[in-house]
């Protein structure tokens, strides 16, 4: 009978789709804290998320994104922009949400922790 299961179960391995990779992309930017996060469904040729951070030279403010990115394009790059140099950094990976930020939810869940403790003391 378990052979007949694990049988069954090799079976329905080879029909599951292979779902395509996600990661977030930011809709509200400030100052390199996003604001509002959002998944997206990559599509087959993007096989990587990014986080990417263009520095202006001068007194121009960064610009962060993340999304998602084919893997030939994961490179750091450099460039003028109208006598304007910018470097863009770009760090890659493979796996699913794997570009999103930690740190904004931290001061959040701790919060919410200090709120229930408190009230449980009560």
């Amino acid at each position: 009978m378990t052979s007949f299961l694990w049988s069954c179960a090799a079976l329905f391995s080879l029909f599951v789709a292979v779902e395509p990779l996600s990661c977030y992309t930011c809709d509200v930017n400030i100052l390199g804290y996003c604001l509002r996060e959002a998944p997206v469904n990559c599509t087959t040729a993007q096989d990587r998320c990014v986080t990417a951070v263009a520095k202006f030279s001068g007194h121009i403010l960064d610009i962060h994104e993340r999304g998602c990115i084919e893997n030939s394009t994961c490179d750091d790059s450099s460039g003028t922009v109208l006598t304007v140099k910018y470097n863009i950094t770009r760090t890659c990976c493979s796996t699913s949400l794997c570009n999103g930020a930690g740190s904004p939810r931290r001061p959040l869940a701790a919060a919410l922790a200090a709120s229930l403790v408190a009230a449980w003391s009560l």
